[in-house]
């Protein structure tokens, strides 16, 4: 199982479709989703399969644990605010993120995004649901 988790916000409000995934509503046109699937290997399969369902997207965040680090923390949350905070500085590594946030009953996963253009390596994010 390829395992992904990340946010993204559609171009135009759509209705939330049916899907087995775990899906936080977090705007009016905006998204956390998080889930695994065997055929599903790449971000991109993952942006691509959400806009078959979901209309086109403004923008994407998925992280995919065949790409990049990723732990999912809890997949028992209650719906609610969600916040994703970025780590970026020259020496960050994603096993010390998540030592520090893996008791927390609010973060859902951790995750590496994106290289980071000021320090060259790869951003952490947390994202939570209070």
């Amino acid at each position: 199982m390829n395992i992904f988790a990340g946010n993204f916000s559609l171009e135009e409000k759509t209705q939330t479709p049916e899907l087995d995934f775990d899906i936080v509503q977090t705007g009016e046109k905006s998204y956390f989703i998080m889930w695994a699937e065997e055929w599903l290997d790449s971000s991109e399969q993952v942006a691509s399969f959400i806009q078959r369902y979901f209309g086109k997207l403004s923008t994407h965040d998925i992280s995919i644990e065949w790409e990049d680090a990723l732990e999912i923390i809890s997949s028992e949350y209650e719906v609610g605010a969600y916040e994703c905070v970025s780590f970026e500085w020259p020496t960050v590594e994603f096993d010390d993120i998540l030592e520090r946030f893996a008791g927390s009953s609010e973060a859902i996963v951790i995750r590496e995004t994106e290289e980071s253009k000021i320090y060259g390596n790869k951003i952490i994010r947390v994202d939570f649901l209070y």
